[in-house]
């Protein structure tokens, strides 16, 4: 059963659909998790609108627990990493060609966007396993063993064009010494990270979970905007943000307002030469643009 045969099964679950549907899952976890939602007293107290909402809890839970890599694959990872990689080629920077460090890569779901234009890439990652379903994934892609709170192995790496740090810089504890052992390996750095509010020069350390596309040391920070556009100035030479943001709700446009959402994120880049691009600025915007 696919997930769209699922989705359209379990909008029958409120009576004897149930029992039919539950025949096709294999899995034993899915159907001890339907058998746990199912039989909430919830879903039949008089009046109950719960099983409004079933639909979305039985296919977030049963996913969870049938996908090792539910965190990289859940629809919001995936919504933000259509518009991060949207976004990015918007920007129409020199990379056809080059060669990319690849930090964070998880399970390598954007690797190919460098692929596709002629890159040389090394995918990188402090978690093993996550390196094994990359090499399991994609045959012949390069992955190599990297946790950035051990800077001095990244020398070993060798030279690069570029490092690509997407949803990687904030589950650093401390996120500077990267940057400045980074900034040796490559002429340029494409960053992305969630942040915290204000304009004050801050990287504050916070307490993370276990999940596999957290914080290896359970440790990360939330700098804020001015931090990272600073620190990129320090050590590659010229630091910038985007004048745009992505199409995604983590991605605010107006900084002036409070956030909606707990994760805020913008896009930056570091650059040992100075770049003339309309799309990127020196100064910390209060508002953006769509890209």
């Amino acid at each position: 059963m696919d997930r769209a045969d699922f989705i359209r099964s379990t909008a029958r679950i409120g009576g004897s659909h149930r029992w039919t549907f539950r025949r096709n899952i294999r899995n034993p976890r899915a159907r001890q998790t339907l058998d746990e939602v199912c039989s909430s007293p919830k879903l039949h107290a008089p009046g109950s609108t719960y099983n409004a909402s079933m639909l979305t809890r039985i296919n977030e839970a049963i996913f969870r627990r049938t996908h090792r890599f539910w965190p990289f694959l859940e629809s919001n990872a995936l919504a933000i990493n259509q518009a991060r990689m949207n976004h990015l080629a918007s920007l129409h920077l020199p990379i056809e060609g080059r060669s990319v460090l690849e930090v964070g890569a998880g399970i390598g779901l954007l690797t190919g966007f460098f692929l596709e234009r002629g890159c040389k890439v090394l995918s990188t990652d402090a978690r093993q396993d996550l390196l094994d379903e990359i090499t399991r994934r994609y045959p012949e892609r390069k992955v190599a063993l990297l946790d950035l709170e051990r800077p001095d192995d990244i020398g070993a790496l060798g030279k690069f064009d570029f490092v690509f740090c997407y949803g990687t810089l904030y589950h650093l504890s401390n996120p500077e010494q990267a940057l400045a052992a980074l900034s040796q390996v490559s002429d340029s750095i494409l960053l992305e990270t969630c942040l915290s509010p204000g304009e004050g020069e801050a990287a504050p350390v916070v307490e993370e979970s276990a999940t596999m596309n957290q914080a290896y040391s359970r440790r990360g920070s939330r700098p804020t905007r001015a931090w990272v556009l600073n620190r990129l100035a320090k050590f590659w030479g010229h630091g910038y943000i985007s004048v745009t943001q992505p199409s995604h709700p983590d991605f605010p446009m107006d900084w002036s307002v409070p956030a909606a959402r707990s994760n805020t994120r913008a896009i930056f880049v570091g650059s040992g030469k100075p770049l003339s691009n309309p799309l990127l600025t020196t100064q910390i915007p209060t508002q953006h643009r769509a890209a």
